[in-house]
Order: C-alpha cells, then structure tokens, then sequence
C-alpha cells in the first residue's frame, strides 16, 4: 500500500507545478529541454465465471492501480554534443480475489518501463548514439490468451553523416521472456545483432546500397524446442536510371545467406530486372532469378526468366504478353529436376457507357512442365505461406508426411506449436494449414514451412489456365455488378499415375452496393476442384459515419460461410465490430464498443464477444473515465463469462 501512498503525493505536489513546467531549466552544463508526463489511479471490479477441462470457478476480484509516466529531454552543454532522452513507467497493481472453487488471494503486481537514449554529436559528420530498454507488462493476445512479457534490450548506433558515403552501424543486444497464464508455456530468446548499411550514388540516376548483418539467436520454446542460430547476411542492392527521363531502368539485388547452428544452410539469390518504355505505348520488362540454396541433406538450384510485352491503347485497352521460364535442379540422395514454362496474354479493357463503367479482363497462360527423378522422400525448406481467417490454405506440395511439417518464423527462429499455433486437416492428397486463434501467429502473418513429401517420380503435363472477369459500375458508382470465371484443365499428361493435379472451376458473382459512407455487399463462390471442393457465401459490410464532428457511427462484419463438399462438412468465419461515439461537450464524450468473433471448423471452435461502455471527460489537464466492460467466450473445451466495471483518473503534466 506504501507504493500506492507514495505515488497520490507525487501526484499533489509535483503534479501541479510540472503540468506548466515546459520552458528549458538549466543546473550548470546540465540543460533540461522538456518534461512531460502522466499520473494514473485506477479502480477495478470483475466477476468472472470459468469452465477449463470440466473444472468451474467462479472469482471475484478488486483491482487498485497507479503509475507514473515521465519522459525528459535534456542535454549537457549544448544539444548538439550530448542529447539524453530519458522515459519510464512504474504501474502498482494490488489485487484481491475471491474465489469459489481455489483458495481466496490478494497479490501486488508492478510493471515497470525503462527507456534511455543518449545522443553524442547529433547532426554532425560522426554521431554516436546508445540506447538501453527495459519493458516488463502483461497483455491478452487476441482476448484469448494472457500473456507475462519481460524484454530488455540494449546498444548502440555509429552514424557516418556525409553526402559520399553515408554509414550506419548497430549493435543490439536484447532478453525476451514470456510466460502464457493458462497453459504454462515459457518462450525465452536471447540474441546479439550486429547491422551495418551503408549507401552510394555517383549522380541523380543511380543508388547502391550496401547490408551486412550478424545475428545469433538463443531460443527455447516450451521446454519442447531449442533453436541455436548463428547467421550472416550481404545483401547490395543497385538501381540505375540510364536517361534523366527515367524510362529505362535496371534494378539489381544481390544476397548471400549463412546460417550455423539447429538448422544449417546457405543460400545465394541474384535478381535482376530491367524495364524499358518504348515509343508507340510500348513497356518492355524482364527479370532473372538464380537462386541456390545448400543444406545437409540436399543442393537446391533455381534459374527463372520472365519477360513481358505491355502495350496502352488510349485508355481504354491494356495489352499483355508474357513468358516465364523456370527450371530447378535439385541433388539429394537422388537427382531431381524440373522444368516450367508459361506463355500467355492479359487484356484490359475499360469503356464508359452510358450511366456507368464497364470493366472487362482476360487472360489465357499455356504450361508445360516436366518433371524427371524418381520416386521417393523429397525435404522443402522455407516454403512460404500467410494464413489468414477465413483464407484456405493449402501446403504446396501433395502427399506430405504430416509428421515432418514444422512451422516457423520468417527468422527461422520461433518454432510454433502444433495445437496451439496452428492445425492442420488433410484435404485429400493435400494438407491444409490454419492458424489458431490466441495463438502466436498473427492473422495474416507470413510463415515458413519445412516438410517432407513423397515424390511420385518421372512425370510431364501440359495446362491450361483461362481467367476471365466483368464488372459494372453504375450510378457514380453507387452499385458494381461483377463475375468472374477460372477454369484449368491438363489435355496432356504423361506418367502421372502417383500425380495430383487440380483441375477446377470457378464461379463468382458478386454485389457490392456504396454510398459513399457505407459499403454492403454479397459474393458467391463456387468452386468446383479434385482436391478441395467448396461452394461459400460472403456477406460484407462497412460503415463510417461521422456527423458534424460530434456523433460517430462505425460498424464492421464480414461472414464466409463454406461447404466443403467432399468432406460434406461446414465452416464458418464470421466477425462483427462497432462503435458509436458521442460528444457531448468539447471535453467530454461517451461510447460504447462491441464485437463478435465466431469461427466453425475442423479443430476450431469460438465464440467471442466483447462490448466495453464508457463515459470520459477532460477538466483541465485531469482526464476522468468510467465504464463497464464485458466479455463472453467459448473456445474448444473452454468457457468464460467477465463482467467488469471501472473507474480511472489520470493527470497529463
């Protein structure tokens, strides 16, 4: 209770004096440019009913905060030659909980924040800069997961400021602890960065740039996994104009990659690409791609040319045409190459017409794709994916050992855990991935994915992709009408008795009406495939209204609903948020906030929602809040039902 008491006469005797304190006070060499801050005390009730592997409680619990918020500026001598920045947070929470099931506790809580920079010689040839942050907190990752975080970093920053060759060097040393509440999972890295970027231009039209970085990363994640990686990285990049009109480009990137430790390899990767607009509307472009990446257990080689012809009529039509060019060689215990070709047109058409906007696209692609190896057990490495709600997501590849499958990082560093990270659900010869709620992949977060899939040997095949899609836009836009059809198909196979290809239709016919503050529309997709069927629904819709600056009005759903037909099986990813908002005085307002998460499938059950009131006020530089808050959640074998009130006062200086 000492902290608590200390923190209120803070608040009495320093407050009032800081809150007009911002002119420049100086102590000798020492100069304090700026003080600002914040002192908090807040009030919490909540009840919460909770049902965890078939054991109830029910818990009462009284909440009492504080904390101070500062952060200064100063300098000694002059701000030029040694600037400070200095911020922080101390935040004492004392809580006292009733429960009904497990013994009654009461427990003091303090979450502190560090944040130091020191500038030497800022804005001159040389500048020096070292930094030390220290954060410790607790957060709700996606209102599903709660989440003990302590992060301490420290380093440092060498800066060349010239017009020759500009430099910068960083060190970064940095602790990362995390701890989730109910399941007990511990995440610990340690890790040691060294980054150097430096720049050149010889003139307007041209710009190099030089990186190297060195990383070694510690990594221990749930008493299951331990990842130790040592990595070097140089990449030069090159951009060169040849006419000071631009039009004629060369972009060059060049990068080599080293990684020691769990999970050794190397890997090299050249791009370049060149564009070229010609007279008479024309636009040539082409990139080359080798790549060459060596592990323990395999070489994997990639050349790849691309080279696209575009042509501008008016405005009106936009003509393509392209060809692309892969091949892959790939020497593990047996040799494996691949090669890929695709040639086609795109066509744009645009036209307005009476009343509206009529859109129209075409393109048509030929493949012809071999393959010669035999068959067997092939490793990937690093294939990447973004799993999305909402979003099918298939591995690339048919036929894989679901127990080779490890999901990573785009580092390589955090392994994530099956069940608690992602799921996967076998889709035929084909695996699909999903990311689970609360866990540590974000929604649209990019993962790397390593597995092991059976190669079924010597094949080749012919393709053919048709796309085709029209849209209208009527009334100044007011309404769009579009469809859009995909068809592909294999008129040549050849040995592919173990081959999976998918052959598919698509249907889409979609609605979408706009008026400006308010968008609502309906889609239907079917999609008619040998490897993962589905007919869905999608209904949309988005509204922001804000009238006279004094009432807002935000409201936001998406649902998808899937029949996956060979599975005769349903799905449904359905969200819904909003906000209204009402001032009543300049300073003074109030609003309440809902939304509704619900997702149905395999091994993904929730029912979340969420809806927060509160009323604030600002008198002076003392801000007032009280509100009422509320959460229901149904996960898997869990349920939750919080209710929650409270009441905070905080004095901005």
């Amino acid at each position: 209770m000492r902290r608590f008491r200390d923190i209120l006469l803070l608040a009495c005797f320093l407050g009032p004096a800081w809150g007009v304190s911002h002119a420049q006070y100086s102590l000798g060499i020492w100069n304090l440019r700026h003080i600002s801050g914040e002192i908090d005390l807040k009030g919490q009730y909540r009840q919460l009913e909770s049902s965890f592997n078939e054991v109830n409680e029910d818990q009462r619990s009284t909440y009492l905060l504080s904390g101070i918020k500062l952060n200064t500026s100063s300098y000694l001598w002059d701000k030029d030659i040694l600037l400070i920045d200095l911020g922080g947070a101390y935040s004492p929470e004392m809580r006292d909980e009733k429960y009904i099931t497990v013994p009654d506790r009461s427990e003091v809580r303090t979450l502190k924040k560090v944040d130091l920079m020191a500038t030497l010689f800022n804005n001159k040839p040389v500048t020096l800069q070292g930094f030390y942050n220290f954060d410790q907190s607790y957060f709700n990752r996606e209102l599903l997961t709660n989440v003990r975080s302590n992060n301490q970093q420290w380093g440092g920053i060498l800066s060349l400021n010239n017009r020759i060759l500009p430099l910068t060097l960083t060190y970064r040393n940095q602790r990362w602890d995390q701890e989730e509440i109910q399941t007990g999972r511990i995440f610990n890295m340690d890790q040691e960065s060294f980054h150097a970027r430096a720049s050149l231009s010889f003139g307007s039209r041209d710009r190099t740039e030089l990186l190297y970085s060195h990383n070694n990363y510690l990594y221990r994640y749930a008493e299951l996994h331990q990842t130790s990686h040592l990595i070097d990285r140089v990449a030069l990049n090159n951009n060169v104009f040849f006419d000071d009109a631009r039009k004629y480009n060369l972009n060059s990137r060049f990068t080599w990659y080293n990684q020691d430790g769990t999970t050794s390899f190397r890997r090299l990767e050249l791009l370049e690409g060149l564009t070229l607009r010609l007279p008479r509307q024309f636009q040539l472009t082409t990139h080359l791609n080798l790549y060459n990446l060596k592990d323990a257990v395999q070489i994997w080689d990639q050349k790849k040319i691309r080279a696209a012809l575009e042509h501008k009529l008016y405005k009106s039509l936009t003509t393509r045409v392209f060809v692309d060019y892969t091949r892959i060689k790939l020497e593990a215990a047996k040799l494996h190459t691949e090669s890929d070709t695709r040639g086609g047109v795109d066509l744009k058409y645009t036209k307005k017409i009476p009343g509206g906007i009529l859109n129209l696209n075409y393109r048509y692609f030929r493949q012809a794709h071999s393959t010669e190896g035999v068959s067997g057990l092939l490793q990937v490495l690093n294939e990447a994916q973004v799993l999305s709600d909402g979003e099918l997501t298939l591995l690339n590849k048919p036929y894989v050992e679901l127990a080779s499958v490890l999901v990573k990082d785009v580092t390589g560093t955090i392994i994530y855990q099956a069940s608690f990270d992602y799921t996967l659900v076998q889709r035929g010869s084909y695996v699909e991935i999903q990311r689970i709620p609360g866990g540590l992949i974000p929604n649209d977060g990019e993962v790397y994915v390593d597995y092991a899939f059976i190669q079924p040997g010597s094949y080749s095949y012919g393709a053919n992709n048709n796309h085709f899609s029209a849209s209208l836009l009527l009334f100044n836009r007011l309404l769009e009408l579009y469809y859009r059809y995909s068809v592909q198909d294999y008129p040549k196979v050849t040995q592919g008795d173990l081959l999976t290809l998918n052959f598919y239709k698509q249907h889409v016919l979609g609605l979408r009406l706009d008026v400006g503050f308010a968008r609502a529309g309906i889609e239907a997709d079917q999609y008619d495939s040998n490897i993962i069927p589905y007919k869905m629904m999608r209904y949309y819709l988005d509204v922001n209204w804000n009238f006279r600056s004094r009432f807002l009005f935000t409201l936001n759903g998406n649902i998808r609903d899937y029949r996956m037909i060979s599975d005769e099986v349903n799905q449904l990813y359905a969200n819904l948020s909003g906000k209204v908002a009402y001032q009543i005085k300049p300073r003074m307002k109030v609003s309440l906030e809902t939304g509704y998460l619900n997702q149905r499938g395999t091994n993904i059950d929730l029912d979340l929602l969420t809806s927060r009131a509160e009323f604030q006020a600002y008198f002076n530089k003392l801000q007032v809040r009280v509100g009422l808050e509320m959460y229901r959640r149904l996960y898997l074998n869990s349920e939750f039902a919080f209710n929650g009130a409270y009441l905070q006062f905080t004095r901005r200086f």
